[in-house]
């Protein structure tokens, strides 16, 4: 069964097809996407690069440029989507 709504929240783990232009074209897109179904914050979850960064994007900085970018020993937050929700970026890459 589907939800009634979109997420106001959503967190996209690259995989290794993830990368180069037309990958980042097309995750932009996504982004897009759920920002015009009223996503108010995307994360994009960069495990394989070895950067392991998580950057954040949000329906007011819009798809193509993040509004922060997270590294290990930061933490994540999903402001204003999810109100006091934060995560050590060490989490997501242990």
């Amino acid at each position: 069964k589907f939800l009634p709504t979109t997420p106001v929240f959503a967190v996209e783990v690259r995989s290794e097809g993830d990368y180069g232009a037309v990958m980042e074209a097309e995750m932009q897109a996504k982004r897009a996407d759920y920002f015009a179904c009223e996503t108010e914050v995307v994360w994009d979850v960069d495990v394989l690069r070895g950067e392991e960064i998580v950057r954040k994007f949000t329906k007011a900085g819009g798809a193509a440029n993040p509004v922060a970018v997270f590294k290990r020993g930061e933490t994540a937050d999903a402001e204003p989507a999810v109100p006091g929700f934060t995560m050590p970026v060490d989490d997501l890459f242990e």
